[in-house]
This record gives C-alpha cells, sequence and structure tokens, in this order.
C-alpha cells in the first residue's frame, strides 16, 4: 500500500494516530520512542548511551539511530509502515531516502499543533505516564531542538511534494477521519 511518515511537533498525537492509521491499513508501526525505549530497558552500552540524551531532551545522534531504524526497516521484508519519530534531522532525512529507493516514502502526515498547546499536553501526559522525559525544562529543550533540527523536514519532504497537512487541535477521532480521507484518496 504505502510506507508513510507521520510528522509534528512533541505532544502533536503523532503515536496514537500512527497507531490508528497502523491497525486500519495493515501498516507496520516503527516508533522511535519505543525502539528507544527498548534499546534503554535492555541495559546495554548502546541503551545507557541513549538514555544519556534523552534525559537531556537531546536527540539521539545520526549514526546510532540511522543504525537502529536501518536494522528494523531490513527486518520488514518489505512490508508496508508507518514511521513515528523518524526521520528527524536533514541527513536522517537523506539516509532514509537512499535506504529506500526501491520503495520510498508516500506520504508525510504532519500534525499541526501549537507550540504551547501541545507542551499542555506533554505535562499532562507525564502526570499520568510518569515519563521522566515529560517535565517542563525537558520539554521545553525538546521543542528547541525540534525547531532547530526536525523542523526543517518539513520543507524537505514538502519540495518531494509528500507533505499532507493535518490539524492536530481536534479530538483524536476527527483527526483520524481526516488523516483517513487523505490515505483513501492517496490510493484510489
Amino acid at each position: 500500500m504505502k510506507n508513510l511518515i507521520i510528522f509534528g511537533s512533541p505532544g502533536s498525537g503523532k503515536g496514537t494516530q500512527a497507531e490508528l492509521i497502523a491497525k486500519k491499513y495493515h501498516l507496520t508501526h516503527l516508533s522511535s520512542g519505543e525502539i528507544l525505549r527498548q534499546a534503554v530497558g535492555s541495559g546495554s552500552d548502546l541503551g545507557r548511551e541513549i538514555q544519556a540524551y534523552q534525559a537531556q531532551g537531546e536527540l539521539v545522534p545520526d549514526k546510532l539511530i540511522i543504525q537502529i531504524f536501518q536494522e528494523h526497516l531490513a527486518s520488514l521484508n518489505r512490508q508496508d509502515f508507518i514511521l513515528d519519530g523518524y526521520p528527524r534531522t536533514l541527513a536522517q532525512a537523506s539516509d532514509l531516502d537512499e535506504f529506500l529507493k526501491d520503495n520510498p516514502i508516500t506520504a508525510v502526515l504532519n500534525l499541526q499543533l501549537p507550540e504551547e498547546e501541545a507542551i499542555q499536553r506533554i505535562l499532562l501526559r507525564g502526570q499520568s505516564s510518569g515519563r521522566s522525559d515529560d517535565n517542563a525544562e525537558v520539554v521545553r529543550n525538546r521543542f528547541g531542538v525540534y525547531r532547530a533540527q526536525t523542523l526543517p523536514l518539513l520543507e524537505y519532504y514538502r519540495k518531494q511534494d509528500k507533505v499532507i497537512d493535518i490539524d492536530g487541535r481536534p479530538a483524536i477521532e476527527e483527526i483520524f477521519e481526516k488523516i483517513s480521507e487523505q490515505l483513501d484518496r492517496l490510493t484510489s
């Protein structure tokens, strides 16, 4: 069917929407957060290195994240997928395009949400999830990193005519309905 990227700021609902999309369209959901949490949970040297970056609200270096994602993508054996939280830098996007040259990204779903609303969502999530990286200081740093390193990806994918903008403010179900309408158009 397709290979997708779900894009948006921290707290924009990427993970929630990616799970719904994966289920409806029978895609493999590759979440950078989940993959990195598994690496950290393994207690390996790589996991401890990743944890140190995350504790500061920093991105894991390109070299490490590219390696991890290439391994996961290679294991899919050409199954269709949705990437959630990857790529996050221009170097990662360029490497991904090269890696997927025979089966490229079809579309980038861009969840648009004002920064202050996203921050409030994350802080509320932190109160219930217990995630140590969902506190005000780390969240503000994550947004600084997002603006500097990840936001430029939108222009990169717009030049490829792959970006579909979606309003990330409504209820989860309404956002998913809008995404589904867009994806259904891609396949018709």
